[in-house]
């Protein structure tokens, strides 16, 4: 099978299509009804497909679960953090591509809201989904962690690893505050004062 991406044509077997189909129908089904109301007939109804096709890629619920919640961190990957250094490079400031990385994370948040709801209760009762999302942040703050050291003769702090995992909790906190618990201050304005705290923090006071 031909899909368009852009500009290009990409040749993708019909099988993986397939799986493709059902996990992008599954996180639909697990926002709607939560992970507790889903099942596999619900999601090959939404997919298009026999229930028995949904069994033959994924051996139950929570294997199509996890596989989303993958299919998503493939998505929050080194690619923005490479096009954070690109900015640098182009003669943006590290206070747009901190922006950037900020706005990145409330959009991917607001985008599957209600799916990382379900990943948040989850990961608070399952073991398996914990350790998922561990790994998770691990290699998130592995990324983070490249990219401050790239800037490191521009940052006022010695402990990058600390301020790596730093900076990550403080991402995350708001993005889950400004967009999955409905801040009463709002997306934009508490992305702006994070920019600005993160700012201070890796920069110093009156940095450009």
């Amino acid at each position: 099978m031909v899909r368009k991406h852009g500009n290009f044509e990409i040749v993708q077997d019909r099988a993986d299509v397939t799986r493709n189909d059902i996990l992008e129908a599954a996180l639909e089904v697990f926002a709607e009804k939560g992970y507790a109301g889903a099942n596999t007939k619900n999601i090959a109804a939404a997919a298009g497909v026999a229930t028995g096709s949904v069994y033959r890629y994924f051996k139950n619920k929570k294997v199509i679960f996890i596989e989303v919640m993958n299919m998503l961190q493939g998505q929050m990957s080194y690619d923005i953090f490479a096009k954070a250094r690109a900015m640098l490079q182009e003669g943006d400031s590290f206070r747009d591509a901190m922006r950037m990385l900020g706005a990145y994370s409330v959009e991917s948040h607001r985008s599957n809201r209600m799916f990382f709801r379900e990943v948040i209760a989850l990961e608070a009762t399952d073991d398996e989904i914990a350790a998922i999302g561990r790994e998770r942040d691990r290699r998130i703050r592995g990324h983070l962690l490249e990219f401050l050291e790239s800037q490191r003769h521009h940052l006022k702090v010695d402990d990058l690893e600390a301020a790596a995992e730093l900076v990550h909790l403080v991402v995350e906190e708001v993005s889950h505050q400004a967009v999955i618990f409905d801040s009463e201050v709002g997306e934009d304005r508490l992305v702006s004062q994070m920019v600005m705290m993160l700012e201070g923090y890796l920069l110093g006071p009156h940095s450009s």
